[in-house]
């Protein structure tokens, strides 16, 4: 472990580097939280709704920027130590073989994350969220969230883990077979879990005759959007925050509506909101996103393959027998940071579409106004920042400020 070995120096300035760019763009975004209301806000949010704002977006800030700082003291602690060497030993003592022995090591290392996190998750739900109004989740569901979140996990995590590990190791082009493994094990997620996965976690109620059914149910047609159900989530069980979203494939879309979203929007506005999410499958805004999404894990893929047969990698982290399993994981530490690099680019096609979607719904409305009324509440129950800052937008917004989008909507 020394400066002339080039995945070591990586390893050490990216993950150095990145927290302190972030830690750089948490203080400057801290820096211009209000009390003065943005005038296309001012019908709605008051001074005293922007000084809770101000006060739960410190807290948050300063929370999360604890964890962070604990989880990675404690990561390069654990480097220095010799860690990720005693770790690959204790692994292969099991004498599992290459494929058994990898799942062994990365699910310990998937368990730990799991067990560290969690004080963290819970001080976070059950102090922060619960002191400015949003936590609604009780102990037993938060614990019996996390179990479920282990069993999927195991259950689907480590068949894939599997299977690109034996790829990896014994096909000819392995990294090529992995990526197209991973992809189609992305797209089967995706159609699995409104039907398998999501109603473990929430309940969904077919919606019941009212003018909002008829209502949505017209604006599928007008739009040539088929629509096979609408389902009311009761999102208000964990959390007062509000949201919507659409679930299937093809030609039969179902779609979901948190009661919290129903309770505090009316029809105008949940209407709109719909139509800009029915704006973002009509503008192929979803294949555009997979596309550049299946081009990341290509090139994160290509570049793993490089780093496998590098053993200077292994010899970067103080592991002395290389194996595929320890050669993800290290390479992940190397990659993750750096990888942050593409973000914002990504983020930046991510607004370009959010824009889009905005114009859509104002079009298929015919007014600007509701949308505009539900970014307002959506904003205001949120408790969002509603000046932040262009580096900490840049780096980590996938979505326009909301004056910049109600400023696009009134264009």
């Amino acid at each position: 472990m020394t400066l002339s070995n080039p995945w070591f120096l990586a390893a050490v300035v990216g993950i150095l580097g990145w927290f302190h760019i972030k830690l750089l763009a948490d203080l400057l975004n801290l820096s211009r939280l209000s009390k003065e209301v943005p005038e296309p806000m001012q019908d709605l949010v008051t001074p005293e709704d922007m000084e809770t704002a101000a006060e739960y977006h410190i807290a948050s800030t300063k929370f999360s920027l604890l964890r962070e700082a604990f989880m990675l003291a404690l990561m390069l602690a654990f480097w220095f130590a010799g860690g990720f060497g005693w770790l690959d030993r204790w692994s292969m003592s099991f004498g599992l073989g290459s494929i058994g022995t990898g799942l062994v090591l990365l699910s310990a290392l998937a368990l730990a994350n799991m067990l560290i996190s969690l004080p963290f998750e819970a001080w976070d739900t059950f102090k922060i969220e619960a002191e400015f109004g949003f936590n609604k989740t009780t102990p037993g569901t938060f614990i019996a969230d996390n179990v479920k979140g282990v069993i999927l996990s195991a259950a689907l995590g480590l068949p894939i883990l599997a299977a690109v590990l034996w790829l990896l190791e014994y096909l000819p082009y392995g990294f090529a077979w992995a990526w197209l493994a991973v992809a189609l094990f992305g797209l089967f997620t995706s159609w699995i879990a409104p039907r398998l996965i999501m109603p473990l976690f929430m309940k969904f109620t077919p919606m019941e005759d009212s003018p909002l059914r008829q209502a949505i149910f017209a604006l599928g047609e007008k739009l040539k959007f088929p629509v096979q159900d609408i389902s009311i989530v009761d999102g208000s069980r964990r959390s007062t925050k509000a949201n919507a979203f659409f679930t299937g494939f093809g030609k039969m879309k179902r779609i979901a509506l948190f009661d919290t979203l129903i309770a505090n929007h009316t029809q105008d506005e949940i209407v709109a909101v719909l139509a800009h999410e029915i704006g973002h499958n009509k503008l192929k805004h979803v294949p555009q996103q997979m596309a550049v999404g299946l081009g990341m894990t290509a090139l994160m893929f290509t570049l793993l393959h490089f780093a496998l047969q590098d053993q200077r990698l292994f010899s970067a982290f103080g592991v002395m027998y290389p194996s595929t399993a320890m050669g993800l994981v290290l390479f992940s530490l190397v990659y993750g940071p750096w990888s942050n690099v593409l973000d914002p680019f990504v983020q930046g096609l991510s607004r370009k579409h959010e824009y889009q979607a905005d114009r859509f719904a104002r079009e298929s409305v015919g007014s600007a106004e509701p949308m505009a009324s539900a970014l307002k509440k959506l904003s205001k129950d949120h408790k969002a920042h509603l000046t932040p800052h262009p580096l900490y937008v840049w780096l980590h917004y996938s979505h326009p400020t909301t004056l910049e989008r109600l400023r696009a909507l009134q264009s």
